[in-house]
């Protein structure tokens, strides 16, 4: 026998327009806050990290540091190591490395090195807000993205590309956004 839905009470009705118009308010102020900055992020279109190939995630056995000079030669990296190697410091907190290969060959000769594990880790959530263990995220494509050579000889993503993944990653999240525009201003008066 089919089971009806009951209908919402004029009380369950009124709190959901409450939530939806507390949301509204956030996202207006959020936009109103930001200012140019917002209109700026909104014309960008973003890049999921996790759609641009097959994504492979391993436990750090070493510091972030040591892999990523590992994969110097190999790796294009992205997002929040892409943003720690150009300018010093990144905007999330779990001090994962974040790459892009062409194959997966780099993955088992640092896994034999001892750097991380052998085994697949199973969260390959890009930005998870739960603790966990450090992990090397992977994306295997089959053409490596635009990339510029930054100090030190490692290659990170571009500039553009940087912000594309960021707001894939996080979404409109200005103030990671401005974080991302003064550092990159700031490497641009510098040099």
């Amino acid at each position: 026998m089919l089971e009806r839905r009951r209908g919402l009470t004029a009380e369950e009705r009124l709190a959901e327009r409450r939530r939806d118009l507390a949301r509204l308010r956030r996202a207006r102020l959020a936009r109103e806050l930001a200012g140019p900055l917002w209109r700026r992020m909104a014309s960008i279109t973003p890049v999921l990290f996790q759609r641009e190939g097959v994504v492979a995630a391993r436990r750090l056995c070493a510091e972030p540091q040591v892999v990523m000079d590992a994969l110097r030669g190999d790796a294009v990296f992205a997002l929040d190591a892409a943003m720690r190697l150009a300018h010093g410091s990144g905007f999330l907190s779990a001090g994962d490395v974040q790459a892009y290969l062409l194959r997966t060959e780099p993955l088992e000769r640092i896994a034999a090195a001892g750097l991380i594990e052998s085994a697949p880790h199973p969260d390959t959530v890009l930005v998870r807000p739960w603790p966990g263990p450090a992990r090397l995220l992977v994306c295997v494509v089959d053409e490596l993205p635009s990339a510029r050579e930054v100090q030190g000889g490692y290659r990170v993503v571009t500039g553009e590309r940087l912000r594309r993944e960021l707001i894939g990653a996080v979404g409109a999240r200005a103030d990671l956004f401005a974080l991302l525009e003064r550092a990159e201003r700031a490497a641009v008066t510098s040099s």
